[in-house]
């Protein structure tokens, strides 16, 4: 063998490796193992033309179409064929100099049966804690069609910190090597077993061969009438299966063990996906056992899994400690309470090994209404510990308000006096509010803070308003003063751009109370910013800041009063759980003379008509957005960047005024920008996603999304609403070539923000929804906001009874507290 060779076959095993830690996906070399593969064929043949490779060849063609299973059964094959040429070929390449061998197959199957819940014994194969690493347990291929029982999605495991004892590296069958492997999955204690849930359920129930369809997972039970083999490098085992005077195949690949474990007259249930080859299918088995007398369950949790623990493995460790769910997980309802749910410790043990449908649906509502119970509680905890000393009742002037109203140039909607109302009683209380506002874009929520702040200033007490970004807290400083500077109410402005003399002198106004209103991003927050007299705290645009920074705000004043904004409506289910203690107002009626905005899908052959359209609004005098994904082009992804449509923008329109705006800019550099664009001197503004929120132009009429189909439906309705400001017929247009998307086409449908929010919560999930997979609030790992609305109603009206009730609910006090640890939580 030639160096040459060697070095390739070193790079080989180096493949090898990575395709083995990334878990068989074909992802472990930039563009598929399976090309890296017919790629390596080719040099090792004209390195050694006289090498039989052929194994090579036929992995690189198959590789796609295999599981991760069938994947790490072909590549251990490999593994040995490498092995076996070096050693054939006297080499010198030794196992020092070779990268560290994947592991190789056992020449045996896990053996036992699959674990089964009968009268509440379990019952499981013993497994040694140094035992080898065993095959992986394939899961069902993505697109099979089976069955839908409740489904148990597994999103992020919450670590409970309990005592040494509940570390798992002392459980039969775990180990130290083991127990890293569980770690690398978030699980870290017995308690984090118990909260991996099942990702899926397969339906064990067994099935006729003659009901069977193609692509369909089935559990096939039957007796073995003929086996076969075939020739070749990758042996693929059949099994004839008969069943009722019919026949089906059951299908492996490097099992060869099989034929000796199953052989002729042994009566077998197996399990696996069908595929219809002539007139007798086959079954792409992903399991078999022996018939017994004893009735096989007939539902089969399926683990999120590793190359390295299976599904199965997984599901053996939990059935060493299923039994221990009653001392992990004590029932905290009241008598009453409870009769309505299973049982707490019941549902931790149904939720893992059902014993049917039914018992599975009561314990994932059981499960469902905890996960969501204990969230509210925290969140009402946190805002408690927050708000504990009495808030100062701000009753403000009756001509300082008067003067504020007379002098705006515009009616206020019925919507808007209704919920200043609900804010002035609040705020009239020693009883500090807690209020949440939500408004669809253009609703009017700033008019309703202003009013809140002129009644603060009005009851000698400063106001402060936090925005999430730079462009919107300038805006907000900037309305506010031309509305407050009349009244003679001084509005200052704090932003982590500015000099250090001109915070010096806007920090000295705050400390003093000469800043009566201020206005400033997440510099407000710094331990350098001290309030003379906070009586107010408003947040905007409330889920872009981390769930540590919205609370930090209130605990600058002696409880001031809070007020949360939001333009992203927030589906029911959702604020019942992350703001169901506080006061929900809805601004619902949009402001007289709103025209709605037609929004249009596009293809890039449109673009020429696009282009002559915004020529013709140009000339009528009105402006225009494009917002793009990408400030600079990527190699990687074929989006278009904001600076190449600017460049394009600037070919195809000489004589206009175009400008770029993106976040990495300063801060000065984007306000002469906005402020030019506000004043009319800019005709097109290309931006990124920093104008989404707040930004108020009304003589922009078009907005142009570009890649539409790389936004979120609550963000783009957003930067809708940028549009659409003034009097005049506004326009967005979503440039996608997407064949077909529910989203754009929500949106294209309707302009009600909270159906549009009712879908985006169906699609994305809340936790991202909000953003708090990036602040800390836990994903809910069961729960599904969108589905569950029935039990999120239940769990509100429990956690009213135990807010106003605490003593009667101590011990559901004491396992909110296990769940979620008051420091690691924070929303508002």
């Amino acid at each position: 063998m030639t160096k040459q060779s060697k070095i390739v076959l070193n790079q080989l095993q180096k493949a090898l490796t990575i395709e083995e830690k990334q878990g068989y996906t074909n992802t472990g070399v930039v563009g598929g193992f399976h090309l890296f593969l017919r790629g390596i064929y080719n040099r090792l043949r004209q390195l050694e033309p006289n090498e039989e490779f052929t194994i090579i060849k036929e992995m690189a063609e198959e590789y796609t179409s295999w599981n991760p299973l069938e994947r790490r059964q072909a590549l251990g094959h490999l593994q040995r064929f490498i092995q076996e040429t070096i050693a054939n070929q006297g080499s010198e390449m030794t196992s020092q100099t070779l990268v560290k061998p994947i592991n190789q197959e056992p020449s045996y199957p896990e053996s036992g049966d699959p674990i089964r819940v009968q009268d509440s014994v379990i019952s499981q194969e013993p497994v040694a804690p140094q035992d080898p690493v065993t095959p992986q347990e394939p899961g069902t291929p993505q697109g099979d069609s089976v069955p839908e029982p409740p489904v148990a999605v597994n999103k992020t495991v919450q670590r409970i910190s309990k005592p040494k004892s509940t570390s798992l590296q002392y459980l039969k069958g775990v180990g130290p090597e083991r127990s890293k492997q569980l770690a690398n999955l978030g699980i870290h204690t017995i308690q984090d077993l118990f909260f991996y849930f099942p990702r899926r359920y397969e339906d064990r129930r067994l099935r006729k061969i003659e009901e069977i369809k193609d692509g369909e997972l089935v559990t096939i039970a039957g007796k073995v009438v003929a086996s076969s083999i075939s020739r070749g490098r990758i042996k693929v085992v059949k099994l004839s299966i008969e069943q009722n005077g019919r026949l089906i195949y059951g299908v492996w690949f490097n099992q060869t063990y099989i034929l000796k474990q199953y052989p002729v007259g042994t009566s077998v249930i197996v399990t696996g996906k069908v595929r219809w080859k002539q007139r007798v299918p086959e079954i792409q088995a992903t399991d078999i056992q022996k018939s017994s007398t004893q009735k096989p369950s007939e539902i089969f949790p399926v683990y999120g899994e590793t190359a390295r623990l299976s599904s199965k493995r997984i599901s053996n460790i939990l059935a060493g400690v299923i039994n221990r769910a009653q001392e992990f997980f004590p029932e905290y309802l009241p008598s009453e309470e409870q009769k309505r749910w299973m049982e707490r410790s019941q549902a931790y043990r149904e939720i893992h090994f059902p014993q049917s449908f039914q018992s599975l649906g009561q314990a994932r509502e059981r499960l469902v209404f905890e996960e969501i119970l204990f969230l509210q509680l925290a969140v009402a905890r946190m805002r408690k510990g927050v708000a504990k000393n009495d808030s100062p009742p701000l009753k403000g002037k009756k001509e300082l308000l008067k003067e504020f109203f007379a002098q705006l140039p515009y009616e206020l909607t019925n919507a808007q006096k209704r919920v200043i109302q609900e804010i002035f009683q609040d705020m009239s209380q020693t009883k500090g509010m807690t209020r949440l506002i939500q408004g669809d874009v253009g609703s009017g929520k700033t008019v309703v803070a202003m009013a809140a702040l002129v009644q603060a200033v009005g009851s000698d007490y400063q106001g402060a308003m936090m925005a999430p970004t730079e462009i919107l807290a300038l805006q907000h400083y900037q309305s506010l003063t031309e509305a407050f500077t009349p009244l003679g109410i001084q509005v200052v402005c704090l932003l982590g751009s500015q000099s250090q003399g001109e915070r010096e002198e806007i920090l000295h106004q705050i400390a003093t109370g000469k800043g009566q209103v201020v206005v400033g991003t997440h510099a407000l927050i710094q331990e350098s910013v001290e309030f003379h007299s906070l009586g107010l705290a408003i947040t905007d645009e409330q889920h872009r800041f981390g769930v540590k920074q919205r609370t930090t705000l209130q605990a600058k004043g002696e409880s001031p009063h809070v007020l949360v904004l939001t333009a992203t409506p927030i589906p029911r289910t959702l604020a019942l759980t992350l703001y169901g203690d506080l006061q929900l107002s809805v601004l619902d009626e949009m402001p007289k003379g709103r025209k709605p905005v037609i929004t249009r899908r596009l293809t890039e052959r449109s673009r020429p008509k696009l282009e002559n359209f915004m020529e013709e609004q140009m000339k009528l005098g009105r402006q225009i957005y494009v917002v793009c994904p990408l400030v600079e082009e990527s190699e990687h992804m074929d989006l278009i960047s904001a600076t190449e449509r600017y460049e394009s923008l600037q070919e195809r329109f000489p004589k206009r005024n175009i400008s770029l705006l993106h976040g990495r800019m300063k801060g000065p550099e984007k306000e002469e920008i906005m402020e030019n664009f506000q004043k009319g001197k800019i005709d097109i503004l290309v931006s990124t996603t920093v104008v989404e929120v707040g930004v108020n132009v009304p003589n922009a009429s078009v907005m142009v999304i570009e890649g539409a189909e790389r936004f979120g439906l609550a963000q783009l309705h957003q930067l809708r609403g940028r549009v659409g400001r003034g009097s005049e017929q506004s326009y967005c247009f979503l440039i996608s070539d997407s064949k077909s998307s529910k989203r754009l086409d929500v949106l294209c449908e309707t302009q009600d923000g909270f159906k549009i929010a009712e879908e985006d919560l169906r699609i994305r999930g809340a936790g991202e929804l909000l953003g708090t997979k990036q602040h800390g609030l836990m994903e809910l790992r069961l729960a599904d906001l969108s589905q569950d609305g029935a039990l999120v109603e239940k769990a509100y009206q429990m956690a009213q009874r135990a807010l106003a009730n605490p003593e009667r609910y101590k011990k559901l006090w004491e396992e909110t507290e296990k769940f979620f640890p008051l420091e690691d939580i924070g929303v508002n």
